[in-house]
């Protein structure tokens, strides 16, 4: 069946069809103990339980942004420190922190009016919010977490609304993106990463973003994808490890780190830890895990050689 490309306003649909989809294999991995996630039950009305090739995936994503955003506020000494999660969809990240830190989310409207609503209406996520936090719109705002709408192909705008909540360019800042980079177009998604590189001095960057287009693994991800009305954009032009480092080296960042998600959780995660995994369920179909597991990817960078980015140790 030939699959007709979808329209702009059906593609963004889409895409943000895909933060209800990662919550729900979120809530998975969470109730069958793989991560440790109390919050992100309350973001999901039909739980499912996924499958265990899927389940310890999620382990791996969760495990790897986690672990970049533990130590960034472990060593986040100065008090003007900053996290930006960039399409933040329903993730749960700032009521697990309780960071120390000005904390920003953005995403298409429809989905942080959802995601404002759910946290002012849930006792167990509003008790985290900030004292002074308040439902404005679709937005949720306070002096240290800000919950905003805002369309990331128009990048300026969006830092805008951000430096009217208080975001600081000269303070060290954190960029947080889970698929999100790789929907946009690569000239919407560079000039994100020029714009950081112009304003913000002292930024670090994770991101976890599929890779590996031209096997045929890669090809079926693509066409499974284009089935559901979604494209990957920006997969072609940085479809490697190799490409999504350079693609900041080139930028003049100081280091830039890529491992794919395969890699990850044979070599950056504890035994101890994989142990546990293997004793919560059954994965018996570790060829097609490997498969799948090669074609995502973690890819850190920072711009300035100082605290708090230096002292992040990323594979």
């Amino acid at each position: 069946m030939e699959h007709r490309r979808p329209s702009g306003l059906e593609s963004d649909a889409a895409v943000q069809q895909t933060s209800d989809d990662a919550a729900v294999s979120r809530e998975s991995a969470a109730r069958l103990g793989y991560i440790a996630d109390p919050f992100i039950k309350h973001f999901i009305k039909h739980p499912q339980r996924r499958a265990p090739l899927i389940n310890r995936g999620t382990y791996c994503r969760f495990h790897g942004i986690q672990r970049v955003l533990r130590e960034f506020v472990a060593a986040a000494l100065q008090p003007r420190v900053q996290c930006v999660v960039l399409g933040a969809g329903l993730d749960t990240s700032f009521f697990l922190l309780s960071p120390n830190l000005r904390y920003f989310e953005v995403d298409f409207a429809d989905i942080t009016a959802k995601k404002a609503q759910m946290v002012w209406r849930k006792g167990a996520l509003r008790e985290r919010l900030p004292e002074d936090t308040r439902v404005v719109g679709a937005e949720l705002h306070s002096e240290t977490y800000n919950l905003i709408a805002g369309d990331l192909r128009e990048f300026p705008s969006v830092m805008a609304r951000l430096q009217e909540r208080g975001f600081d360019c000269e303070a060290p800042t954190l960029f947080v993106s889970e698929c999100v980079l790789v929907y946009l177009d690569p000239v919407c998604s560079d000039a994100i990463l020029d714009w950081i590189t112009t304003n913000v001095p002292r930024a670090g960057v994770v991101t976890y973003e599929q890779i590996r287009p031209d096997d045929r693994f890669g090809q079926m991800m693509i066409g499974n994808l284009r089935a559901r009305g979604l494209e990957l954009r920006g997969l072609l032009a940085y479809p490697t490890l190799e490409s999504t480092k350079n693609r900041f080296l080139t930028r003049g960042w100081r280091v830039a780190r890529a491992v794919d998600l395969a890699e990850y959780h044979d070599h950056c995660v504890d035994k101890r830890e994989l142990d546990r995994l293997a004793a919560l369920e059954l994965l018996d179909e570790w060829e097609e895990f490997r498969l799948l597991a090669q074609h995502y990817a973690f890819t850190f960078a920072y711009t300035a050689d100082s605290l708090p980015f230096s002292s992040i140790h990323f594979p």
